[in-house]
């Protein structure tokens, strides 16, 4: 069917989305399910070929009970698995040696479908080589030695390649719209076909097939040219729904997937998922030109070299935001330079805006302030920049933030029409309620040639299952598409830049105000130390003022020949509390945080805010190791309180003493690289500078 119209192809998408691919019916051939009842008393179902590993037929099977019909080795080693599940565990594995079957060595992995408790047998065929712990450690140490995201991208398809004899291994990265894009890439050998550089159709991988990746990171496909295994099920058990695989290793494949496959020339697949915080930001994907099963251990030694990868790379953005940072920390040490003239906030922008221009790569930043207009770069109408700032207080005042790459697609299509602008990150001067000023940043379009590997919008459809759904494309030609309209997305640290930047323009703005407006220099005055000094929302000092006192404390410290530490904590996965619960009910886990650790505090030690999630102590007079006690005792207090919703919050401290020679920068820097450590580790502890 050529001529798709636009319902159907949206039907045949939801149909697709709709697949229950997580209750196939079926297994992979190459190994057997058995599924028993909640009390492990009766068989529920087997895979049709099960008769190879049991020496029995279904139907005597299912007239066995599980004590009589499992060699001893496997009926012990479910019970053992049963006692982790109960914990909470979603699947548990384990060797069985079976004298009866062939090949004797088995792996077993047990899980539950609802109450039905799952088994599935793997046989091993062959086992890795005697050097195989050896060369696992060998390639995280070299995974260990990149610097750079995409230089550990690259390293990792090397990597698997080494370990899986997988044929064409590829790092294959979500947008915003689950397109795919592959980013990295390995092949074995010249002649196997590259997909380097292209992208895929977020159809490829519909949602229902993405959400299983958030309970199973792994997929592996033996044979894609086989047969799968038929689920029989105990024709004396009632069943109320088919079994779900999903903790499994053996799912059956959805024939649409298998004649994708097909269509690749891909005989074999495994994939890892590969993630962001709790987003799925990619997958790991590897190809083989022929059936085979690797060793499930090697399947955990691919899991391994994801999970190492993921940490390589978070701590290289890490730095690579540090770097960032540091390059906006002279910008904001300018603007509140206090051996400088007060300046009004549209000089201000002036005086750093060339600078801004360069460090956010934009062309053009505006400052939208009371009834004035600032611009520095290119040029835009002052009437256009007012719009947008009007409608900005109206739709986005309690966030004070919004960014997009692009404005056609958004609600300010209209306002840009007739300018050339793409992208607008724009972040509120929260100097006064009354009249909310915003930092405006523009970007231009960035011409996007993508290379798709077949045409996204050559599709058909076929009959399955009684409903229309996507026929898999059978080429993937490389078709190249020219993206307008888009420029260059904002990134992470980029919108927490801007929030630092406006901040300090509303301190300037609230300075200039007070010395413009003399008979309410009081009134003024309290409102600019409350602004200056502490944190809006926790009501504790902010970083201003923590900067301020470690440059204040450092100097007594040297004076006096008195010890000083300084220990950062940051909430342990923080994204996921607003995530789940909303930015609300993080803001209030915040303020009770700030609360909690207040009561702890000793007196003379200075808490406040330093930014985000993170929070910075000042512990005078104390050497490391007190340090590192208070920083224990707050981790445990953190343990006992209750938070709403959010439940139980931990956090990870980093703890640095005063060196000789130690700056602000320096002692800073060496408390964060503590905290860094302690993330790494697993989170929830304390670590020590060196």
């Amino acid at each position: 069917m050529n001529d798709v119209t636009a319902a159907k192809l949206a039907e045949a998408l939801n149909n697709c989305a709709n697949e229950p691919v997580h209750i196939p019916g079926t297994i992979q051939p190459h190994g057997y399910l058995l599924a028993f009842s909640a009390d492990f008393s009766a068989v529920v179902a087997v895979s049709d070929g099960v008769q190879k590993l049991l020496n029995a037929e279904p139907a005597d099977i299912f007239n066995s009970t599980p004590a009589d019909l499992l060699p001893s080795s496997l009926f012990e080693g479910v019970n053992n698995a049963l006692k982790r599940l109960k914990h909470g565990v979603p699947n548990w594995s384990f060797d069985c040696h079976l004298a009866e079957a062939e090949p004797k060595n088995c792996f077993c992995t047990c899980y539950l479908s609802d109450s039905i408790v799952i088994l599935e047998v793997e046989p091993v065929v062959r086992r890795p080589p005697d050097d195989y712990i050896a060369e696992i450690t060998d390639q995280l140490d070299r995974l260990r030695e990149t610097t750079t995201v995409q230089e550990t991208l690259e390293q990792l398809t090397k990597s698997v390649a080494v370990l899986s004899g997988y044929e064409r291994i590829l790092v294959y990265r979500f947008d915003n719209n689950w397109n795919g894009e592959v980013i990295a890439e390995h092949r074995t050998a010249e002649d196997i076909h590259s997909y380097l550089g292209h992208s895929f159709p977020a159809s490829d991988i519909p949602s229902q097939v993405r959400a299983l990746y958030q309970k199973n990171v792994l997929r592996d496909i033996v044979d894609a040219t086989a047969s799968p295994a038929k689920i029989l099920l105990n024709p004396d058990i009632e069943h109320s729904a088919k079994l779900n695989l999903t903790a499994g290793v053996l799912r059956g494949v959805s024939p649409i997937h298998l004649k994708y496959l097909a269509n690749m020339g891909v005989k074999r697949a495994l994939s890892v998922a590969m993630f962001e915080d709790t987003k799925l930001w990619g997958l790991l994907s590897c190809h083989g030109l022929e059936p085979s099963q690797v060793h499930p251990y090697q399947r955990h030694a691919i899991k391994a070299l994801v999970a190492v990868a993921k940490e390589r790379m978070l701590l290289q953005r890490q730095y690579a935001a540090e770097r960032f940072y540091a390059a906006t920390e002279e910008s904001r040490k300018a603007l509140l330079d206090p051996q400088k003239e007060i300046m009004a906030p549209d000089e201000l922008l002036s005086a750093e805006g060339d600078r801004w221009l360069k460090l956010f790569n934009v062309e053009s930043v505006a400052l939208v302030h009371g009834r004035q207009t600032t611009v520095v770069g290119e040029d835009c109408d002052k009437s256009v920049l007012v719009d947008a700032a009007n409608w900005l207080v109206d739709k986005h005042s309690a966030t004070g933030l919004f960014s997009t790459s692009e404005l056609a697609a958004t609600k300010l299509e209209a306002v840009f029409a007739e300018t050339d602008f793409c992208g607008l990150l724009a972040v509120a001067l929260p100097y006064d309620r009354s009249k909310t000023g915003w930092l405006l940043f523009l970007r231009k379009e960035v011409l996007e040639v993508r290379n798709w590997a077949g045409h996204p919008e050559k599709t058909t459809i076929e009959h399955y299952k009684g409903v229309d759904v996507l026929s898999p494309r059978k080429s993937f030609a490389s078709w190249q598409e020219i993206v307008r309209g888009k420029s260059r997305e904002w990134q992470r640290e980029e919108k927490q830049a801007a929030r630092f930047l406006a901040e300090d323009l509303a301190i300037g703005a609230s300075a200039y105000q007070i010395e413009q407006l003399n008979e309410k220099l009081k009134k003024a005055n309290k409102r600019l130390k409350h602004l200056v000094h502490t944190d809006a929302l926790t009501q504790i000092w902010n970083r201003y003022h923590l900067e301020q006192s470690v440059d204040e404390q450092i100097a007594v410290a040297k004076r006096y020949d008195r010890c000083l530490s300084v220990i950062i904590f940051d909430i342990d996965n923080f994204k996921g509390v607003n995530d789940t619960y909303g930015h609300d009910i993080g803001d209030t886990v915040l303020q009770n945080l700030a609360l909690s650790i207040e009561d702890e505090m000793r007196d003379g030690d200075i808490f406040g805010r330093w930014g985000g999630e993170e929070f910075l102590i000042l512990a005078i007079e104390s050497d490391l190791e007190d340090a590192e006690k208070l920083a224990e005792r707050l981790r445990k207090k953190l343990l006992s309180v209750e938070f709403e919703k959010a439940g139980t919050i931990t956090a990870s401290f980093g703890v640095a003493e005063m060196q000789e020679g130690d700056t602000r920068s320096s002692l800073i820097k060496r408390a964060d690289e503590a905290l860094y450590k302690a993330k790494n580790s697993g989170r929830n502890r304390v670590v020590s500078a060196g």
